[in-house]
Parts: structure tokens; C-alpha cells; sequence
């Protein structure tokens, strides 16, 4: 599986509907660990469920769309060792990284 290096490369794996890992979260760390599929994929971001669990909480949010993940600027990503890291205000957000 190719390593993402740029947002360019991750929304490619965001539309093919990769299923990714939130390895870190810092605003909800209870959602670290969660395996998710992107569901509803828009220009400024996209939705996520939980891979194989449609009555999950977070698969039934937002009717049923799940979380929202908002793509930002390029400058607010850095992508390294197989991770996808995102940034807002120069404070991290959330780390994923594609299974």
C-alpha cells in the first residue's frame, strides 16, 4: 500500500473510500483507535462511520452521514512515517493513517 505524502495523495485515498485508523485524537481522544471509512466525500472535506458498525454512534451521527473531517489548507498537514497529521492554528488535531 503506497504511503501518503501530500493532500493531493490523501484525498485520492479519502474518494477511493480507504479505510483509515485515527491513531491520535486531541480534542476527542475517545474516538483514538476507532477503524472508520470515509461515507460522504465533499471538495472541503468528508464523513466517516465505523467500519462494520452502522449502529455505532458515531455511524448514526448526522443522520446517518457520520463525523465530519475537514481537509483545512496543505499547509496545515504533514505526513510522515505512514501518518497523516493535521493541524489547525498550529495546534494538532488529529492523526490517521490508512489500513
Amino acid at each position: 500500500m503506497q504511503e501518503i505524502k501530500n493532500l493531493s495523495q490523501l484525498k485520492k485515498a479519502i474518494e477511493a473510500k480507504r479505510p483509515f485508523v485515527i491513531v491520535k485524537h486531541h480534542i476527542k481522544p475517545d474516538c483514538e483507535g476507532q477503524k472508520r471509512i470515509p461515507n460522504k466525500i465533499q471538495t472541503n472535506g468528508f464523513s466517516s462511520v465505523i467500519d462494520g458498525d452502522p449502529e455505532h454512534p458515531v455511524s448514526k451521527a448526522n443522520g446517518g452521514v457520520g463525523y465530519m473531517f475537514w481537509y483545512g489548507k496543505a499547509s496545515d498537514w504533514k505526513f510522515e512515517d505512514g501518518l497523516c497529521k493535521f493541524t489547525q492554528h498550529n495546534r494538532p488535531v488529529w492523526e490517521i493513517q490508512f489500513v
